[in-house]
């Protein structure tokens, strides 16, 4: 990695974070918020109802929950800001017409997406902690998996971003498959729980794997498989992140 490229990463990286800053009292409020309806509704209200065996609900809970925080903050956050800077105040024209390259522009808003997921995550485990008393376990490998599913979702945002003419479609996009991730890949029920002719689709999503991850890092169980799902989750990773380049040459370049 040459100087000029990591200039151009920092000059996108330091633009998107801007933005992010100077609305930081409304991040930080809907990051605070959102989250803790989700834990008191389900987790302290439903399951009181719910018997997860040796483990409270909210326990159980608290991981998925992690994750739905980071995949909003990575795949919303990114595939709107690019499609503003596409079709609104063109920033992404202006920076094609400086000598960067496609690949460098991605990954740019992916190392943001993967920087304000973090961000978000931190809040919610502070918060969890202090008002809770819930433990995520061994922080330096959850942040690992927390890394790796925001960078497969920011890369999913610039590709669906750049592959939409309509600003309208992603909002409908989001809703037919980015939300539907969060009622499937185990956050509020386990994966098993659901129909068996569904359960080998759901378990090749990458966040399934990331909340199987998070959970057992968590809770402490023993599970031989937690560094194949992160594993699983990178090579993932690599391919959207190759598919949202190609896209972006396509509707940007070509």
């Amino acid at each position: 990695m040459n100087t000029r490229m990591v200039k151009t990463l920092l000059a996108i990286w330091e633009r998107e974070m801007y933005e992010y800053m100077n609305n930081l009292h409304v991040n930080a409020l809907r990051l605070a918020v959102e989250p803790m309806l989700f834990i008191f509704i389900f987790g302290m209200g439903l399951g009181n109802r719910v018997d997860m065996g040796n483990v409270s609900y909210i326990d159980f809970l608290a991981p998925g929950i992690l994750f739905m925080v980071v995949t909003n903050n990575s795949y919303m956050t990114i595939s709107m800001r690019l499609m503003i800077a596409r079709d609104w105040d063109k920033t992404l024209i202006n920076a094609l017409t400086a000598p960067v390259k496609p690949f460098e522009i991605v990954l740019g808003y992916i190392l943001a997406g993967i920087t304000q997921a973090l961000a978000a995550a931190a809040i919610f485990i502070l918060l969890m902690s202090f008002f809770l008393g819930i433990s995520f376990g061994c922080i330096p490998l959850l942040v690992l998996f927390i890394v790796a599913i925001a960078a497969f979702f920011s890369s999913l945002g610039v590709a669906i971003a750049m592959w939409l003419d309509n600003p309208h479609h992603l909002m409908v996009v989001t809703s037919l498959v980015v939300m539907p991730m969060s009622f499937f890949c185990g956050i509020f029920i386990p994966v098993t729980d659901l129909p068996e002719w569904i359960q080998p689709v759901i378990n090749i999503i990458p966040l399934t794997k990331a909340v199987q991850g998070a959970r057992t890092i968590a809770l402490g169980i023993n599970d031989a498989y937690i560094l194949q799902y992160l594993i699983y989750i990178i090579i993932c990773t690599i391919i959207i992140f190759s598919v949202s380049i190609y896209i972006f040459k396509k509707k940007i370049i070509i």
